[in-house]
């Protein structure tokens, strides 16, 4: 968090970094109030999302969740939707009065998330969305100046692409991850 992320992300979902509830509730103590904490679930229940968001500020949401689920949690949810042609960019739309944010990541088969490939950026190239958009998948310090440039997007998410293996961070990745980051913050307009 010192290295300069505006949200930190908890893994709830089925994943080599997932954690419980009770250790969320653990953790989140120690996050300062100025980050913004996000928990990523696939499919939860409404009972469990609400649970979860009695700990986080917002919830990522990376399976079929319908807009009408996504609703009951406004601007709190963050609709992630695999990317693996241009014309999937037109899921997003009955998502626009659900949600108060969008993730874009890259589709694998059997995969919700944290492939570790890219999408074609271009992709987004000339679309405008209604609400802020987050980049995710296949992040690495190499890549990050690129997706940076990337228009159409408001933040970066990045998890499996600052690991040394699934599931452990790589501090020296980390550091290079945001000192390149925070370079671009501070040579641009953008934040």
């Amino acid at each position: 968090m010192e290295l300069g992320a505006d949200l930190v992300g908890f893994v709830l979902a089925p994943s080599p970094r997932k954690i419980s509830l009770q250790a969320l509730k653990e953790l989140t103590r120690a996050v300062p109030a100025q980050i913004i904490t996000v928990a990523v679930v696939v499919n939860p229940t409404m009972e469990e999302a609400d649970q979860i968001l009695d700990v986080v500020d917002r919830i990522q949401f990376h399976g079929s969740e319908p807009p009408d689920f996504c609703r009951r949690y406004g601007r709190r949810a963050i609709k992630a939707f695999r990317i693996r042609k241009p014309g999937d960019l037109k899921e997003l739309s009955p998502y626009n009065n659900s949600v108060g944010g969008f993730l874009l990541d890259s589709f694998r088969a059997g995969q919700a998330g944290g492939t570790g490939h890219t999408f074609p950026w271009e992709y987004l190239k000339g679309h405008r969305f209604s609400k802020p958009v987050l980049l995710a998948g296949g992040l690495k310090p190499n890549n990050v100046e690129e997706a940076w440039q990337v228009e159409a997007v408001q933040g970066i998410d990045v998890s499996s692409g600052l690991e040394s293996e699934p599931g452990v961070k790589d501090e020296s990745l980390m550091i290079d991850f945001f000192h390149r980051i925070n370079q671009f913050r501070s040579n641009s307009c953008r934040h």
